[in-house]
């Protein structure tokens, strides 16, 4: 896989603090640490940092006013003490809710300036189609704000939330996340300039990882928690995994990798 030079900065700058120890574990933290804290916390992407985990993925809503916000659901039922859509709270309302016994909903902004010079960051926006409006440009503003414009980057299911990310930014790294594995997607990543394509790890084929290499594409595959899929994501180098269960993740790479 070609590893972008935004890449190597941050491998280098973290060396330089001092954190290479944290950074042995090339996959995606999925909502931090999900198996033993809540998702989506900021205590969930200390302990993924903690276990070395280079890369931290997360999940994006849009306060009432404005204020991007960490949840994967669209509702906050699951996850909090409340009960109804994200949209519809203000920041200060969400802060007042409860995640599990003591955490609170983070900001992006926080988890930001949290990863800054220690993990990349996978922002997923939970766009579907105008439930947020202004979501793209408030992602993009929270991003320069923290100065992790090289550090981050920005993908959705929702492919028209890229083709706005793009309009906003020529310089923000995107990625496309699918059911399946179409060929026909890589085409349209192209004209957009997305370069990670996310997919269940059943999906992999040689075919497949090969189109994507050629056209300088990253995939980054989901779940791998099992050792079935651990092997299956490791017959291809160039590809990504997230995990939930990242002690056993952890385990499987160091079996895998420490001696290379």
């Amino acid at each position: 896989m070609m590893i972008s030079n935004r890449k190597e900065n941050l491998i280098a700058h973290t060396n330089r603090e001092g954190v290479e120890r944290k950074m042995k574990i090339k996959a995606l933290a999925h909502r931090g640490y999900p198996v033993k804290y809540p998702e989506n916390t900021l205590s969930a992407y200390h302990a993924a940092y903690d276990l070395g985990f280079t890369h931290l993925e997360l999940d994006v809503h849009l306060s009432k006013d404005g204020i991007p916000v960490l949840m994967h659901d669209i509702t906050v039922d699951r996850m909090t003490n409340g009960k109804g859509r994200v949209k519809d709270f203000t920041y200060e309302e969400l802060r007042d809710l409860r995640v599990g016994e003591k955490e609170t909903i983070p900001t992006l902004e926080e988890a930001l300036r949290f990863a800054k010079g220690k993990m990349m960051v996978s922002i997923e926006l939970k766009q579907h189609g105008d439930l947020y409006n202004g979501l793209e440009e408030a992602v993009l503003n929270v991003i320069l704000k923290t100065g992790m414009l090289d550090h981050v980057y920005v993908n959705s299911f929702d492919h028209y939330a890229i083709i706005n990310m793009r309009k906003l930014s020529d310089d923000m790294e995107l990625g496309i996340i699918q059911h399946g594995a179409s060929p026909a997607v890589i085409p349209f990543m192209k004209e957009i300039k997305a370069t990670y394509l996310s997919l269940r790890v059943e999906y992999l084929t040689d075919y497949y990882v090969q189109l994507c290499e050629e056209a300088g594409i990253t995939i980054v595959v989901w779940p791998v928690d099992t050792e079935w899929q651990f092997k299956k994501m490791q017959r291809y180098p160039s590809v990504l995994g997230t995990t939930n269960k990242l002690e056993f993740f952890k385990q499987m790479y160091e079996q895998k990798y420490a001696k290379n």
